[in-house]
C-alpha cells in the first residue's frame, strides 16, 4: 500500500485516513473508505462519517475495522464530546475482539502508578529471544499499534505495550502527560521483572523512549519511530512562519496574556490547531494554550540528556513528515555521542517511506529495525 494523497485535501485528516488504511484489507476497506471520507472539510463531519463505518462493521465479524473506525471516530472529538468516551469504549471492546478472533496470545496488565495505574499489554513469544517495551506517542492508545507489532512477536520478541500519562485508558485513570518517561518505563519494567530490553517509541514515543534510555539502564536499545527531538517547536511548526516565530518567542519569554491572545485567533483561523490545543490542554491538564506551550518546553532532548544515551540507537525518518521537521532529525543524530552504536535512517519518498512513522508502508520501518535488531546483537 501507498500514501494516497489529496483524499480530503486537508493534509492532517488524509494522513489520519492513510494511518488506518495502511494496516490493510482486515483493518479498512480503503475502497470503501475513500469513498466515504472524500471531501470532508471539517470535523463534525469527520465524526459522523467514521462512526457511520463503525455502525456499519459492527454488524459484520470485521471486528479490526470496526475498532480502527470507531477510534477514527473518536480522534478529533474534544474532551467535552459527549460521545467521545463511548467512541473509545467501543473502540477498545473491538480491538480486543478483533486480537481474540486473529488467536493473538497477550494478557491484560494495569500497573500501579502514581497512585493510578498504566494499562499494558503483554504479548508472550513462545520461543522468547529478548523483551521489546514499546510505547506510543502524544494522545495514541496502545490498542492501535497491535496489527503492526506481530512481526516482532512471530520473530521470538516478548512484547510489552504500555500506555503513559496522558495516552489511552492511563489518561483516563487521571494520569496526564509526562515529559520524564524514565519513570513510567521503569515502573513497567519494574513490574514485569524485566532485566533487559529494547525499547520502541513510535511518533512522539520517539522522544519518550529516547529520554527513557538516557535514564534507565535496563533499556539496552531504543528505536525512535520516528525521530522528535523537541516537541515545542513540533507542536508549532503547524503556524504560519511569522506566527510561529512570534508564539515561540512569546511562550518562551513569558508572555502569556498576549500568547494567549494570538493562540486564540490561530484557533478561529484553523479547525486543525484548535483541536491540537484543546487536546493538548486536555492531555496535559493544562488550563490555557499557552500553559499547554510551556509544558511541551520540557519534552526536550539538549546535550546533557543525549551524552547520558550509552546503548545502542537506531533513529527513523521520512524525508516528508509534515509533523516534524527533517531538522530535528540532523540535529539529533549530531547531539549523540556515547551511544554504544548509531544507526540513523531518511526513508525517502522513492522507497515509500517518507511520511510521518512510514505511514502507507509500515512494513519498511519494522524490517529496518528487525535488521538493526539483529545486528547489534551479532
Amino acid at each position: 500500500m501507498t500514501y494516497i494523497k489529496n483524499i480530503t485535501g486537508i493534509q492532517q485528516l488524509d494522513f489520519q485516513i492513510n494511518r488506518i488504511i495502511a494496516y490493510g484489507d482486515t483493518a479498512a476497506d480503503a475502497e470503501k473508505i475513500i469513498e466515504k471520507t472524500r471531501g470532508i472539510k471539517d470535523l463534525t463531519t469527520w465524526y459522523h462519517v467514521w462512526s457511520d463505518l463503525g455502525d456499519y462493521y459492527r454488524n459484520t465479524s470485521q471486528h479490526l475495522c470496526t475498532a480502527y473506525a470507531y477510534r477514527m471516530a473518536e480522534f478529533f472529538l474534544k474532551e467535552d464530546h459527549p460521545q467521545k468516551n463511548n467512541m473509545y469504549e467501543i473502540s477498545c471492546k473491538y480491538f480486543h475482539l478483533a486480537f481474540r478472533q486473529m488467536n493473538l496470545n497477550y494478557t491484560v496488565h494495569e500497573i500501579p502508578f502514581m497512585n493510578s495505574h498504566m494499562h499494558s499489554l503483554y504479548f508472550k513469544s513462545e520461543n522468547e529471544k529478548s523483551i521489546l517495551l514499546i510505547c506510543g506517542g502524544y494522545d495514541s492508545f496502545i490498542e492501535e499499534f497491535v496489527p503492526a507489532i506481530i512481526d516482532f512477536t512471530n520473530n521470538g520478541l516478548t512484547v510489552i505495550l504500555f500506555e503513559g500519562g496522558g495516552q489511552g485508558k492511563t489518561l483516563k485513570n487521571g494520569l496526564k502527560f509526562m515529559a520524564d518517561w524514565e519513570k513510567p518505563a521503569s515502573c513497567v519494567l519494574d513490574y514485569y521483572n524485566v532485566t533487559s530490553c529494547t525499547m520502541i517509541g513510535i511518533s512522539w514515543g520517539g522522544y519518550l523512549a529516547v529520554r527513557a534510555a538516557a535514564f534507565e539502564p535496563r533499556i539496552k536499545a531504543v528505536a525512535a519511530f520516528d525521530v522528535l527531538e523537541n516537541g515545542f517547536l513540533c507542536m508549532t511548526n503547524i503556524f504560519p512562519s511569522v506566527l510561529k516565530y512570534m508564539v515561540r518567542y512569546l511562550v518562551l519569554h513569558r508572555k502569556k496574556r498576549t500568547a494567549n491572545l494570538i493562540l486564540r485567533f490561530l484557533r478561529k483561523k484553523s479547525l486543525i490547531a484548535d483541536w491540537a490545543m484543546m487536546q493538548g490542554m486536555y492531555i496535559t491538564g493544562t488550563k490555557t494554550p499557552y500553559d499547554f506551550y510551556r509544558e511541551l518546553l520540557k519534552h526536550s532532548l539538549p546535550q546533557d540528556v543525549c551524552d547520558k544515551l550509552t546503548c545502542h540507537v537506531l533513529l527513523l525518518a521520512g524525508e516528508k513528515d509534515h509533523y516534524i521537521p527533517n531538522d530535528q532529525f540532523y540535529r539529533l543524530s549530531d547531539k549523540i555521542k556515547h551511544a554504544k552504536s548509531l544507526s540513523t535512517r531518511m526513508f525517502t519518498e522513492a522507497e515509500g517511506g517518507e511520511q510521518h512513522c512510514q505511514t502507507g508502508n509500515y512494513q519498511l520501518a519494522v524490517d529496518e529495525i528487525l535488521d538493526w535488531m539483529n545486528h547489534i546483537k551479532n
